[in-house]
């Protein structure tokens, strides 16, 4: 993501770990524009549980696992919430019978560590590098 793009009400951990550079970790990839994950932000309020927001800032390639920061009264909290939406039919609300929440992680950094290093580890022993 190019610096201008990073927004500085946004936790320090992610800004961090964003001017970095990092626009993919397969089978992770980061936000490259602030709106770019939008739709799966809009399915997470449709279907957690909780009724609660995501500012969703990782995919990951092969599925419907997105990964957000929790925003709570308005801001974007450095809270990171493992989710995999159903993205179920629009135009009626959502059952929420079930939880879309995977795990929680305190920070990004717990969700890199805890999540996307054990998850590229898993890949690397199947797909040889010369075909990233």
């Amino acid at each position: 993501m190019v610096r201008s793009k990073i927004n500085p009400c946004w936790p320090n951990a992610l800004r961090w770990f964003l001017a970095q550079g990092p626009g993919s970790f397969v089978p992770w990839h980061f936000i490259r524009e602030p709106p770019e994950m939008e739709f799966a932000a809009s399915a997470f309020r449709r279907e957690d549980i909780g009724y609660r927001e995501v500012f969703v800032f990782a995919r990951r390639q092969d599925c419907d696992d997105f990964a957000g920061l929790e925003v709570v009264n308005g801001s974007i909290s450095g809270e990171v919430i493992y989710f995999h939406p159903v993205f179920g039919d629009t135009s009626r609300p959502s059952p929420r019978d079930w939880d879309i929440v995977h795990r929680r992680f305190e920070d990004v950094f717990e969700f890199v560590a805890a999540q996307i290093v054990p998850d590229m580890k898993e890949w690397a022993l199947t797909v040889d590098a010369d075909d990233l």
